[in-house]
């Protein structure tokens, strides 16, 4: 929860030192200062998206793990059962 909020307050400083100022990329008629801010919140966004997905994986991790493994075996079970069951039709005399 520590990380969350400290990140949430990462995010919140970060726009309002930038939001009042003007972009420096400016040249001649062109104003780019709204790319800027998109593209500074698209940064932050990315990063608080991967520190919310660590987080996610270090408390639900092992549950979807076994979840995928015990899904994939009940699967490839299922496979091979089908495999079998034709294999054993395939010489069938009846």
């Amino acid at each position: 929860m520590a990380q969350r909020k400290s990140s949430e307050k990462l995010i919140v400083i970060t726009l309002l030192s930038v939001l009042p100022f003007k972009s420096y990329a400016r040249t001649g008629t062109a104003s780019d200062e709204l790319e800027f801010l998109l593209a500074i919140v698209g940064l932050l966004l990315i990063i608080l998206g991967l520190l919310n997905g660590i987080d996610y994986m270090k408390k639900n991790g092992k549950t979807i793990i076994y979840k995928s493994i015990s899904f994939l075996k009940e699967k490839i079970t299922l496979f091979r059962n089908y495999i079998n069951k034709e294999n054993s039709n395939y010489f069938d005399v009846s």
